[in-house]
């Protein structure tokens, strides 16, 4: 697909993205809240979070104001890449629980009335799974087809130069077969063709297998990987000009190609009309949100979202990784809201696979001691911005990015790229729930997966509970606050020109409803002009002073007016 193919895809997208119905779907501009299931609550001792884990915590997830709650894999599993090499997609890794225990997981959660989802990974398996053992013992076998081989290169090399996001080259060499197999993350982890139609059943099936226990959606892992080029063309490089990494930043050599023919093909678009036709089977559908990384994801949302034929809402990785200015934030910020239809995608400032929020964006604020209202400043850009949201666990409690040694390293994407990127070991430690018990409450086992770093200890949801003005009580007063605005699901949105560097500003608008929200990053007050006059306070944190059309907000002070 040439380049202007791919723009008149994204014309068409945009210029038929429509408009949210009203009501809304309950989806559409939910908040979500991510629990990654090896680090939140063991109630087996044996050192892993677990199912029952999340069932206990429940009432705490309601309890801050979410819509629903998306857990992380625990399906059987090598654990080469913490639960996303899947070797079985209809059973439960031993020391996660039952089968039994995710159906009274999904009772209790819908008890409580939230929604639940789980992480399914379409695009790949672990290379344990029976499918890839009977697929790499032969070219003959009933499985053949079921995973993307390829004959090796003129030179005996792999086929094309499609590289890992992990770095180093895309394909490995099986014996068995003198052909290479394509692998897009992990060694471990061989892409399937979901070309084949056998593939694409028994995924579906897999599918079913949770819904029919009434699960009410998926995040489905890593959508711009459901397919790759048919022809194995090679990709082009990258200039500096358009991929910053080049010449400098990580050291991976993944970010040194235009991803042209392995991510983002549009032969993945059949792929996810498949997909929702089950998800519509449902009474009340199920839902669909797809992970975008490794691409420009924000440009790309509205292709993935557009009609009612492929996923209800897309998040991705733009916020977190345009961390550099404010500007480059806001500029995002101002192309998204013009095209993206309000309610379908979800504003993700960390998750299981980045810095923790207010470390990675806010690294001033943090070391000027302030790190606790830099994170309820995120955490109300979350809650105000046009879209949804996916708050990961621990930030409702501030926590920041520790400092993992070298030798308590498990991520094996660090262990490939160390010491040039730290991992995401970091981000994945375990929640601190109470200060003063073993393993701050996360587990009783003397050798739990990951230590609470010290520094987290005093930041525990027992001690915030206690204090009227913690991370976890503005985290549970925005959501409040937010619930009792429904115009904030699906409000069109326009971003401010001419505020000062440090300042975000926004109007929010729907049926003759505005709301204009501010945000000031910088450490000094900053005074905006307001787009009218006679507005009042409706929700605010830290200082301001409003003077006829003008606002000056304090040192990291976020305010909603209307």
């Amino acid at each position: 697909m040439s380049a202007t193919d791919r723009d008149a895809e994204l014309v068409y997208a945009i210029t038929h993205r429509g408009t949210p119905p009203d009501p809304p779907e309950w989806w559409r501009g939910a908040v979500f809240y991510e629990v990654y299931t090896h680090s939140f609550r063991d109630t087996m001792g044996n050192g892993l979070g677990d199912i029952p884990g999340v069932t206990e915590k429940l009432d705490y997830i309601r309890d801050l104001g979410v819509d629903g709650l998306w857990l992380t894999p625990f399906y059987p599993s090598p654990q080469q890449d913490n639960g996303y090499d899947v070797s079985d997609f209809c059973g439960v890794h031993p020391p996660f629980g039952t089968v039994e225990d995710v159906q009274t997981l999904i009772d209790r959660a819908h008890a409580l009335d939230l929604k639940i989802m789980f992480d399914f990974v379409f695009g790949h398996t672990s290379d344990e799974h029976p499918w890839f053992a009977e697929s790499s013992a032969s070219r003959d076998n009933d499985k053949a087809d079921w995973y993307v081989w390829a004959d090796p290169a003129p030179d005996g090399g792999p086929p094309n130069n499609w590289i890992s996001s992990f770095g180093g080259r895309a394909w490995r060499w099986v014996p068995a077969r003198a052909q290479y197999c394509y692998r897009p993350f992990l060694d471990c982890q061989p892409a399937l063709n979901l070309r084949n139609q056998q593939v694409m059943a028994e995924m579906v099936g897999n599918m079913r297998f949770w819904l029919d226990m009434g699960l009410d959606g998926f995040r489905l892992d890593a959508i711009q990987c459901l397919s790759h080029d048919r022809d194995l063309r090679s990709n082009p490089p990258a200039r500096a000009s358009e991929n910053p990494s080049v010449g400098g930043g990580p050291n991976n050599p993944f970010k040194q190609q235009i991803h042209l023919f392995d991510r983002d093909v549009p032969e993945a678009i059949p792929l996810l009309h498949q997909i929702r036709r089950v998800a519509n089977d449902y009474d009340p559908p199920r839902v669909l949100i797809g992970e975008l990384a490794d691409v420009d994801s924000s440009r790309l949302a509205p292709k993935y979202t557009v009609d009612t034929d492929r996923l209800h809402a897309v998040y991705d990785f733009d916020l977190i990784n345009r961390a550099d200015t404010l500007r480059d934030w806001t500029q995002m910020l101002a192309l998204r809201s013009s095209y993206l239809t309000p309610g379908s995608s979800l504003n993700v400032f960390t998750n299981h696979d980045s810095p923790r929020a207010v470390s990675n964006l806010m690294p001033k604020a943090c070391a000027a001691g302030r790190d606790r209202d830099a994170a309820k400043l995120l955490l109300f850009l979350q809650c105000t911005l046009m879209g949804g949201a996916i708050i990961f666990q621990g930030e409702e409690l501030g926590l920041t990015q520790p400092d993992i040694p070298e030798d308590e390293i498990k991520d094996p994407w660090a262990k490939a790229l160390w010491p040039d990127f730290q991992g995401r070991d970091g981000v994945r430690c375990p929640l601190p729930w109470v200060r003063g018990e073993k393993n701050c409450g996360f587990s009783t086992s003397d050798s739990p997966w990951h230590r609470v770093p010290e520094e987290h200890h005093d930041r525990s949801v027992d001690q915030q509970e206690r204090d009227p003005d913690s991370v976890l009580a503005f985290t549970r007063r925005v959501l409040r606050w937010r619930r009792s605005l429904p115009m904030l699901r699906t409000a069109a949105e326009h971003i401010l020109a001419d505020t000062p560097l440090k300042v975000i500003a926004f109007q929010r608008e729907k049926a003759g409803q505005a709301l204009v929200c501010a945000a000031n990053f910088g450490l000094e007050a900053a005074k905006i002009t307001l787009p009218r006059s006679s507005l009042t306070p409706q929700f605010s944190h830290g200082d301001f002073t409003l003077d006829a059309d003008h606002l000056t907000l304090g040192p990291l002070a976020v305010i909603a007016l209307s």
